[in-house]
This record gives structure tokens, C-alpha cells and sequence, in this order.
């Protein structure tokens, strides 16, 4: 019987500071991925060779052949210098199968390594340890994030067809994103990613349609619209967590959003609720 939709999750974390190679393996069953942090190796998938670096993901599908070969670089004094770093996991299982079958996933694609990514599968490899809790559908709800995730990065990086310009717009909106709440300038910004301010802006709006700190107010507004919904909070507390300094331009800046002013907005919220 599967368990939220896994038949198993094989997780970890690899090391490796000696030459190693596993056996030819044939995948029968579920997905192996496979995300290359540190140093460099060769994957042959279904007999192809692939030259790993950093950054490379590397997946391997059902009824696939994958064998790994670490250790085959040679310094110039002649002896094998080994420092590879990586994150895999393997799983199988009716979710599994359905998001497999939705795509065409590449059998490698270079994505961005951030800790938000490492963290997911640091997490998933936590609940798999946890074994005095029963924690079956938090594993499987990490495992799930984690492709969905993977899926993500390797469509942007898709997308980005390789170009530093993307890459510098993507870790900008995810700074956004992370600080929107906090006062935020573009300089700031641009600094915290060691790029200019014009770099920042341009890149930013090439890649996403709108200029950051237009983006920033939009991140704002839909925490701040939770906030007036769901939440008791003055008007004017709601608008300062959520990165509003001054409460007349938030009002102004909400009702161009949602066509309501924020007092309209929770009255108007609070009316459907009763009705339902």
C-alpha cells in the first residue's frame, strides 16, 4: 500500500574525499535525482556519458541504466584529488508516476544551487531520520515540495537558456520576496547581489515585465490583503507589517490593486462569509 503516494523515498547527502563507482544499476521503478554541489564527476546515463559540475542535476527515469564514476580527475603530480559534494533522492509511487508522466523532464539540466533549495532536501532527509514519530505524510509532503521544486529550477533554467541576466533577475525577486517587509531600496538591493542599481533594474524588468521595487509593492499588497481578510489587526498595523510606511500611499496603492480600499475590502470579505 502506498503512503501518500510514495512507495518509498530513498534520501542523503554524499561526500566523497576518495574515488568511488557504484555497479550498473537499472532503474525499475520511481525517479533518481541527483544534485551536484561540490567538485566534479562523470554519470553515464542509459550509456551516455555526463560531465558533472556544480549546479548540474542530473535524473535518471524508470527502466533507465545510471552509474557513477567519482575520483577520475588527476591533479599534475599524478595523484587522483576527490572533494565531491551532492544531494539525491530516489522515489517511486503513485504521485510519483502521475508527475513523471505530466513532463518532459531532461536528463540533466544546470539549475541555481540556494539554500532555499538545500534546505527542502535537508528537511526531507530530517523526516526520513525522525523514525520515533509517526511522520509519513509530512515526509511525503516534503518529497512532493521537493520535485515541485526541482521541476521549478529546471524550468527556469530552461527558460533562461543559460544567460547570467536571468540568473541575477531570479536571485533579485527571491531577495524581494524574502524582504519584502522590511524597508527595502533599490540601491539595497542592488547591493545585497553585488550588481548596480541599473544592472539590477534593467535585468529585472527584461526577466519579469516590471521594475523591482514596482515588484516589492506587489508582494506587499498580497501579504497585506491576508492580513486585512483574515486578520483583526488595524488597518494601519496590517499596512506597516506587511512594508507600508506610509499608510496613505498603501490605501491608494490597494484600491489601484483590488478596486477596493482596504476598510471596503474586509467589510466586503466579512459579508461573503456570512452568506456562505
Amino acid at each position: 500500500m502506498e503512503n501518500y503516494g510514495f512507495r518509498y523515498i530513498h534520501v542523503g547527502y554524499s561526500h566523497h574525499l576518495a574515488p568511488h563507482r557504484n555497479q550498473l544499476e537499472r532503474r525499475q521503478d520511481g525517479v533518481l535525482m541527483r544534485l551536484q554541489v561540490k567538485g566534479t564527476c562523470r554519470v553515464d546515463l542509459d550509456g551516455n556519458p555526463h560531465h558533472i559540475h556544480p549546479g548540474d542535476l542530473i535524473i535518471s527515469k524508470p527502466d533507465g541504466t545510471y552509474q557513477l564514476f567519482i575520483g577520475e580527475e588527476s591533479g599534475m603530480d599524478g595523484q587522483t584529488l576527490v572533494d565531491s559534494t551532492d544531494y539525491y533522492v530516489v522515489c517511486g509511487g503513485g504521485w510519483v508516476d502521475h508527475w513523471l508522466a505530466s513532463q518532459t523532464l531532461p536528463d540533466d539540466a544546470h539549475i541555481e544551487v540556494n539554500e532555499d533549495l538545500l534546505s527542502l532536501w535537508r528537511r526531507l532527509i530530517y523526516e526520513k531520520r525522525n523514525v520515533h514519530e509517526n511522520n509519513e505524510e509530512i515526509t511525503a509532503c516534503c518529497a512532493k515540495l521537493l520535485c515541485l521544486t526541482l521541476e521549478r529550477s529546471i524550468a527556469n533554467a530552461l527558460s533562461a537558456g543559460g544567460r547570467k541576466e536571468h540568473y541575477i533577475a531570479s536571485r533579485l525577486k527571491r531577495y524581494i520576496e524574502k524582504h519584502a517587509t522590511e524597508p527595502l531600496t533599490l540601491d539595497e538591493l542592488a547591493a545585497r547581489n553585488s550588481v548596480s542599481a541599473s544592472t539590477a533594474s534593467h535585468v529585472f524588468k527584461e526577466a519579469f515585465g516590471l521594475p523591482p521595487m514596482r515588484y516589492a509593492v506587489e508582494v506587499r499588497l498580497a501579504i497585506a490583503s491576508d492580513r486585512v481578510r483574515y486578520s483583526d489587526m488595524r488597518l494601519e498595523d496590517a499596512a506597516e507589517a506587511s512594508g507600508f510606511r506610509s499608510y496613505p500611499y498603501f490605501c491608494r496603492a490597494f484600491r489601484a490593486k483590488y478596486g477596493k480600499s482596504p476598510s471596503e475590502y474586509r467589510m466586503q470579505y466579512r459579508q461573503d462569509i456570512q452568506e456562505l
